[in-house]
């Protein structure tokens, strides 16, 4: 499955680059970026993880790695467009039976970003909005009883960020803040279809060129 995603986002980024070699006009921002993140549970989904595991956990925090791209012309006057595909590496975790859980979750996403005050991609204030397939992982880990269970949940993502960006002569260093809400779908055993309903909210550094 992470293959899968992979390969579909470096699809989705070389179709612009190859215009771009077309053209020889449409400019195209490369980024990376670490963070953290406040893993959210909302509803009931301790509740379903309770169900499907036979025990469950309060999220911790993850920290994020993440890489993209915008197609961003001078005329679309500080709009950016194009693909992010984001990870999040969840520290273990004490469950409520005394285990130990092992969580992750990332997302192949469209993205859109906006620099509303200064008109000028990668330069000043800007709004980010995403929405994008993904994956919530996670295992339950007993190593005296030698218990290793592992749920996994399929379904869309909505992020939204908030950032500054610094410009320097050939790169440029964003610091943001996101949300994250999900809602995802998975397969347990003697149950049948469940919804695992998640999110985070973060920050993250990003360095784009």
């Amino acid at each position: 499955m992470k293959t899968l995603f992979f390969s579909l986002w470096v699809v989705i980024t070389c179709l612009p680059i190859h215009f771009v070699s077309a053209q020889d006009k449409l400019p195209v921002y490369a980024e990376v970026g670490l963070g953290w993140g406040q893993t959210l549970f909302f509803g009931d989904m301790k509740a379903r993880l309770a169900e499907s595991y036979g025990g469950s956990f309060n999220p911790n925090v993850g920290n994020n790695l993440m890489m993209g791209f915008y197609a961003s012309p001078e005329k679309w006057k500080g709009l950016g467009v194009g693909s992010r595909i984001k990870g999040t590496f969840g520290t273990s975790v004490e469950g409520d039976n005394g285990d130990r859980y092992i969580f992750n979750y990332y997302n192949l996403a469209l993205t859109a970003k906006y620099y509303a005050m200064s008109r000028t991609f990668n330069k000043g204030l800007y709004i980010r909005g995403s929405t994008g397939f993904g994956q919530f992982t996670t295992k339950r880990i007993n190593e005296t009883t030698n218990l290793y269970k592992h749920q996994y949940a399929i379904g869309i993502s909505w992020m939204g960020g908030l950032g500054y960006t610094i410009p320097f002569k050939k790169s440029a260093l964003s610091i943001e803040t996101e949300f994250e809400y999900a809602n995802r779908n998975g397969t347990a055993d003697g149950i049948g279809q469940m919804r695992y309903t998640s999110g985070q909210i973060g920050g993250n550094i990003i360095l784009s060129f």
